[in-house]
């Protein structure tokens, strides 16, 4: 739950409950709408927001410990300290809002010993800061004064106690005695007359603290770093004990991987030529690392403006760090330097806050290798984020800057879609002009709601030739003929108006309706072998009865389309493509070869419900060793010429 509060910050939601309670404040998280301000890897806006009551103590008279932190942090400003935001102070509330910062001790468990090292030295860059350039003492270096912001960087904190060098003494220590960490305290604080040595005591108890559950071989040179701290940092003479400045000599702050990291901070002041040997050289040396750490400690410097604007780094750097290691490699290109997973936790934040960047040069770089990394984003992110900075970018009077846009934009086409990425109203303006074909159909060739594919009968599955060359009929076998469904139910009410209306125009219903009975079709076939008919027919391999009841239906639907000639043309092939299939009777189980005197009143009729019941006019007796019964189907119906052809058909024919 988050609620709104009465501030400095419009749009401020601070979150109901605190992540961390101290003896002078407690510290929530909150968002702020105005994003592009204030630095946060998250796109939300976060924040941290502190709230701080009055405390009693000689030190707090006139200003409270929360008080005196905000003043500091606005009058001691450097990288490494956190960043102040705003404070406002809401009847006894005192409120300071910092950039997005956690806790070290929430943390800690979670850093890698190289992470710990880059962590020192940032919170010992700051004290130099402090000591050397502010000429003031911190004087409560400890664990519960550091915290980590939204890219992993160690920020120095806890400024309630800090004062000038002219301000230090024995009092004053005594009285902030109450509040510091024991542990970081010297003993012998109160009857040492150097002062100005205070947090050196206390950085070397830090140390200690966060190398406790390391290994001495973790880091280069932590041994020796970790025998440095004890018998010079914390000397019982503060005479003895060096500069702070002096420490960041030492060979632990010194090793390559910090060196690497010291590099990128300070980049803008090292020479040309060292820069181009660095960049020449970087990711091979960073190859011996954990990837996770580097991206974590180098990815925010390897992605900063600094870096991209490098023309070395442009060459031999970006291409690596900004193409994911999964990543299909095309035309020999080399893989990236992060697998997918670290890219998309460390990397991907940064360049969102990248394409906000109003400099040509970044953009058109993030423009050259979108194609490399669109895929990291999500479809909101894409949609929310990416896209509206994409079309901001054609607006531009660079016409490079928008023809780059423009590319990116067709990548983004698949993925959103033209109607997000163009807009406005589309229409069909054009059309497949592609000769349709069965290759057509089978790859998936559209066609309009209603329309249907085009099949010629030559393309159903048979074993020989459906038309028979040697009969006097001329037939095309190349004809291109509608698919229709099965006779079964799949006709609609307007296909059947039109077939009625043309029923004058077919051929003899005898020779129609035959087919379908098993026993008048073997009938049919004897009479004209014993003839001696000139039409032979060739023997086809049908896989299944649909095929030929398909095949029966194709023809049929010819006829509402052509002309009275071509109708009489088609019949006639027809019937000589009927009369070429054999018997597939075996094949129904209603018709399969069993001994047919036996429980014939039991036989299920499957087209009970479908087909009116019509009594035959004949029985064919058929020179079998058995006799066939007279078997009464819906197919077998041979209407009489003196009947009404429509007779039985009635609505109501169930």
């Amino acid at each position: 739950m988050m609620g709104n509060e009465n501030s400095q910050l419009s749009g401020l939601k601070i979150e109901d409950k605190a992540i961390e309670i101290t003896d002078f404040w407690s510290h929530y998280q909150a968002t702020i709408n105005d994003s592009c301000r204030y630095f946060s890897l998250k796109d939300d806006g976060s924040v941290s927001v502190f709230k701080g009551e009055v405390v009693l103590g000689p030190l707090w008279v006139t200003a409270t410990p929360l008080e005196k932190y905000s003043n500091n942090l606005l009058k001691y400003r450097h990288p490494c300290i956190v960043r102040y935001i705003s404070s406002w102070q809401q009847r006894t509330t005192f409120h300071l809002v910092t950039e997005y910062v956690q806790p070290l001790s929430h943390v800690l468990k979670t850093q890698t010993p190289l992470q710990i090292c880059i962590g020192l030295n940032n919170v010992l860059r700051a004290l130099v800061f402090l000591h050397e350039q502010a000429g003031v003492s911190h004087n409560n270096v400890s664990v519960s004064s550091i915290y980590v912001s939204g890219d992993g960087q160690w920020k120095l904190g806890g400024l309630q106690y800090l004062c000038a060098f002219s301000d230090l003494n024995s009092t004053y220590l005594k009285h902030a005695r109450i509040h510091r960490y024991d542990k970081a305290v010297d003993p012998d604080e109160d009857s040492q007359e150097l002062t100005t040595k205070v947090d050196q005591y206390g950085f070397a108890v830090l140390v200690d603290d966060v190398f406790k559950d390391c290994n001495d071989d973790d880091v280069p040179y932590l041994k020796e770093f970790r025998k440095y701290c004890k018998d010079i940092l914390q000397n019982n003479d503060p005479a003895h004990r060096p500069n702070l400045s002096e420490i960041l000599q030492h060979n632990f702050f010194n090793h390559e991987f910090i060196s690497i990291y010291k590099f990128l901070n300070f980049l803008p002041i090292k020479k040309e030529e060292d820069k181009c040997e660095f960049f020449t050289n970087i990711l091979t040396s960073l190859e011996c690392y954990d990837e996770e750490t580097v991206a974590k400690q180098l990815g925010g410097l390897l992605l900063s403006r600094i870096t991209l604007l490098d023309p070395t780094a442009r060459r031999d750097v970006i291409p690596y760090i900004l193409r994911p290691k999964n990543e299909r490699l095309q035309n020999g290109e080399s893989n990236g330097f992060f697998s997918l997973n670290v890219f998309k936790e460390h990397l991907k934040p940064r360049l969102m806050q990248l394409f906000g960047v109003r400099d040509s040069q970044v953009r058109m770089l993030l423009l050259l290798h979108f194609s490399k990394f669109v895929h990291v984003f999500s479809h909101e992110e894409l949609s929310q984020h990416i896209l509206p900075e994409l079309l901001l970018g054609i607006k531009d009077v660079d016409d490079n800057l928008v023809a780059s846009t423009l590319v990116c934009l067709s990548v983004l086409v698949p993925i959103l879609g033209a109607e997000a990425v163009v807009g406005g109203k589309r229409l069909k303006y054009f059309t497949d002009g592609r000769p349709k074909s069965k290759n057509n159909i089978m790859m998936g060739t559209s066609v309009q709601k209603g329309e249907r594919f085009s099949k010629s009968i030559s393309d159903f599955h048979c074993s020989e030739e459906i038309y028979n060359t040697s009969s006097s009929l001329t037939f095309e076998k190349t004809i291109t003929l509608n698919e229709r469904p099965s006779p079964v139910g799949g006709e609609s009410q307007d296909e059947n108006i039109v077939l009625e209306q043309n029923a004058n125009n077919l051929v003899d219903s005898d020779n129609e309706w035959d087919d379908w009975d098993n026993s008048n079709r073997q009938h049919t076939l004897d009479v004209e072998k014993n003839s001696n008919d000139d039409i032979v027919g060739n023997k086809v391999h049908v896989d299944d009865e649909l095929e030929e009841v398909n095949l029966i239906n194709i023809i049929e639907e010819t006829v509402t389309e052509r002309s009275l000639a071509d109708i009489t043309l088609l019949q006639n092939a027809e019937l000589e493509a009927k009369k070429t299939i054999v018997d597939i009777s075996e094949l129904d189980i209603k018709y399969q070869k069993n001994d047919r005197s036996k429980k014939n009143g039991d036989e299920f009729d499957f087209f009970a419900d479908m087909m009116p019941v019509i009594e035959k006019q004949k029985v064919l007796s058929l020179s079998t060793p058995y006799k066939l019964q007279d078997i009464s189907s819906k197919l077998n119906f041979v209407p009489d010429e003196e009947c009404d052809e429509n007779e039985g058909w009635g609505e109501n024919w169930s």
